[in-house]
């Protein structure tokens, strides 16, 4: 793992000395439970929009539609605000979203 110097001041209880890897692992895994409990969250919001939506009558098609014009549009700008600096410049993120807008544009996606 690449030496990384934490910032001093005391938020992280680092005070500016270099976590353990255990103290690694530790934030590793409760920012990707965070992130977890984020995407289940959107994702249960956005099943209830849809379950709604569907209820009035919208057209499930210019539903995909719109997810597809979003997609290739934002998902790079999201992505990159999602990720942040640090995280950006480590992910090809040029790659990650092609991947995203191949997939949403898929028939097969959800």
């Amino acid at each position: 793992m690449e030496d990384v110097t934490i910032p001093s001041g005391g938020e992280n209880g680092f005070h500016g000395r270099q976590p353990t890897a255990g103290e690694w692992a530790g934030m590793f895994a409760h920012t990707v439970a965070h992130l977890a409990a984020q995407l289940t969250m959107t994702q249960v919001r956005l099943r209830a929009i849809a379950t709604e939506l569907t209820a009035r009558g919208v057209d499930p098609s210019a539903i995909n539609g719109r997810v597809r014009e979003i997609a290739g549009t934002e998902t790079g700008t999201y992505l990159r605000e999602n990720l942040g600096e640090a995280m950006a410049e480590l992910i090809d993120i040029d790659s990650l979203e092609a991947d995203i807008v191949d997939y949403l544009s898929s028939p097969e996606a959800p």
